[in-house]
């Protein structure tokens, strides 16, 4: 690479949650609680509301082919199948050299599917345990290991407690549905108080694939689920993509300026012709944009929005339009999607053409700058 050394920072690798994130709650909640349950020779399911969700064993299994008889069996094994470095940390430090990489911002797997869980009471105190766990499992290098918080929109006030009490413990950013409720969009002021705390605390805020505050996300019956249906995960980026668009019109970035919101997992092909779209849909209907906004819709994007990629070749091919300082690339650890342990090869294959400078920004300066990464710890 013309003689500079590169370095590279995944801004979107995983946790898989411990058992004891869900601890107790199934005694205190009942059945519609978040639920770790054994099948004899099928592993550790994640239930919720008395019905499987997710595979434990899925979660963790980076590195081996779906639908082989080895990979069966290690989902089999549940906790016990999941690479070593999932559930140790310590160990982990050592599967990111493995795979060229310095550090991980990780969000949640399991605790994905805790957003959509109706009860507030579930939600938040689950989500409590699950920033407590994430804590601990940060520890042995909280440059290296940046796990996400999760908060439990739409109960604003739960929210606010749970981000001033996890950020001051020292979590370094939040997760919220990349879809929240239609009775009470991200555009409603009711969320005013929780922008201001994040803004203030400047701790990022992302909006995940498969988190909302339903299981659809959002979508329609015809269109399925994002994680279900062919039409779901295709179309998966407009959940997300409605979201920004409700940030934007009401203003929301427009009175926080200093808010960071991040796009997770929907890959970066379709956000070129995105902003100018949404610029073009300003323009011929601009009275659904709040007083506030003025300046076009893409530049409060460009201000306020990341998007991450993982090999996403039609995204790299509009990067300039996208914006090189919008895009941090991420390898999907430890899921069974993930490029570990291939993530330089196939950087060089998606990056193939693209000058030194705006590699370095993908890979490693953007997330740099987006969690505050002490380099001198790394």
């Amino acid at each position: 690479h013309g003689g500079q050394v590169m370095q590279f920072y995944s801004c979107d690798s995983h946790v898989v949650e411990g058992r004891e994130v869900f601890d107790g709650l199934a005694e205190r909640f009942g059945e519609h609680a978040p639920t770790i349950k054994m099948e004899p020779g099928e592993g550790e399911f994640l239930y919720i509301g008395g019905q499987r969700r997710v595979a434990v064993g899925r979660m963790g299994i980076a590195g081996n082919t779906l639908g082989t008889p080895e990979t069966d069996a290690k989902i089999a094994a549940g906790y016990e199948g999941l690479n070593p470095g999932v559930l140790d940390s310590t160990k982990r430090l050592g599967e990111q050299e493995q795979d060229g990489i310095r550090g991980e911002v990780m969000y949640p797997s399991l605790s994905m599917f805790t957003f959509a869980v109706e009860d507030p009471l579930i939600k938040a105190a689950a989500f409590r345990q699950h920033n407590d766990w994430i804590l601990d499992y940060c520890a042995p290098n909280p440059d290296r290991l940046i796990g996400i918080g999760c908060l439990p929109v739409p109960d604003v006030d739960a929210c606010v407690a749970e981000a001033k009490r996890a950020g001051e413990l020292g979590v370094r950013g939040f997760a919220i549905p990349s879809h929240a409720p239609i009775e009470q969009p991200y555009s409603d002021p009711i969320y005013n108080p929780l922008w201001a705390l994040l803004e203030d605390m400047q701790l990022p805020v992302t909006m995940h694939i498969f988190t909302g505050t339903s299981f659809d996300c959002g979508l329609p019956p015809h269109w399925g689920t994002p994680g279900g249906t062919l039409k779901g995960y295709t179309l998966a980026h407009t959940t997300v993509a409605n979201s920004v668009m409700d940030l934007i019109a009401s203003g929301v970035v427009a009175r926080y300026p200093g808010l960071k919101f991040v796009c997770a997992e929907f890959e970066t092909g379709w956000v070129a012709h995105f902003k100018q779209r949404l610029d073009h849909a300003a323009y011929r209907t601009p009275w659904e944009l709040a007083d506030e906004v003025t300046m076009k819709p893409s530049q409060y994007f460009d201000r306020n929005f990341w998007v991450t990629f993982e090999d996403d070749a039609q995204g790299i091919a509009t990067r300039h339009d996208i914006g090189i300082g919008n895009l941090v690339w991420g390898n999907d650890y430890p899921h069974h999607d993930s490029i570990w342990p291939h993530s330089m090869t196939t950087l060089d294959e998606v990056l193939v053409g693209v000058p030194d400078n705006e590699r370095q920004a993908m890979v490693w300066e953007n997330v740099m700058g987006l969690y505050n990464i002490d380099q001198t710890k790394l």
